[in-house]
């Protein structure tokens, strides 16, 4: 086995910290104020209450919650930027009984940590389950993933990008396996 550079050592080793880093980014998802919500009440009146954020997340304050019954308004409430309560009266005037499910928006401003505001909003999903609110899961349809393994003696960079022969002292990616030709 050859040896390598100690500048090709580290450069090897900052490719896989960057690796590292990169796909433990991917795994972390984006909150919402929506995801900081809670349901009190019947399936007649509930209340959702809705906070502001602080800490170490982004700045996040309310400015409007709206929930429909179907295509029904059920209740709307201004929060003005500061945490509310917004009170839902559950009726479907066309059956006479409450929606077993609704979907509530908010509006709400975004202030990162460089100071700068957004105004964005969020929605979420409940079904009334007998006796409480539950959230609704987004996840529809998902199916088995069926993978066909390719061994096309294809070489490519770490960016991606398909090379014509192998290059010398770089890392390179052929058949999903990662490799370095010294010399």
């Amino acid at each position: 086995m050859k040896k390598i550079s100690k500048s090709k050592g580290y450069l090897i080793v900052a490719i896989f910290w960057m690796a590292v880093m990169c796909l433990w980014s991917m795994k972390s998802s984006a909150q919402t104020l929506c995801d900081y919500t809670y349901t009190t009440g019947s399936q007649y009146q509930l209340e959702i209450a809705v906070p502001i954020t602080g800490n170490s997340l982004p700045m996040m304050a309310p400015l409007y919650a709206v929930t429909y019954g179907d295509q029904d308004m059920l209740g709307e409430d201004s929060c003005f930027s500061g945490p509310c309560t917004h009170t839902v009266y559950n009726y479907n005037m066309s059956t006479g009984m409450p929606y077993d499910t609704i979907t509530t928006c908010i509006s709400y401003t975004l202030t990162d940590s460089l100071g700068y505001v957004d105004t964005t909003s969020c929605c979420f999903n409940q079904v009334w389950d007998g006796q409480a609110w539950m959230l609704m899961s987004n996840t529809v349809g998902i199916e088995e993933l069926v993978v066909t393994k390719l061994n096309d003696n294809k070489i490519y960079d770490m960016l991606g990008r398909e090379l014509t022969e192998i290059p010398v002292g770089q890392m390179y990616i052929q058949n999903r396996k990662k490799y370095i030709k010294l010399n």
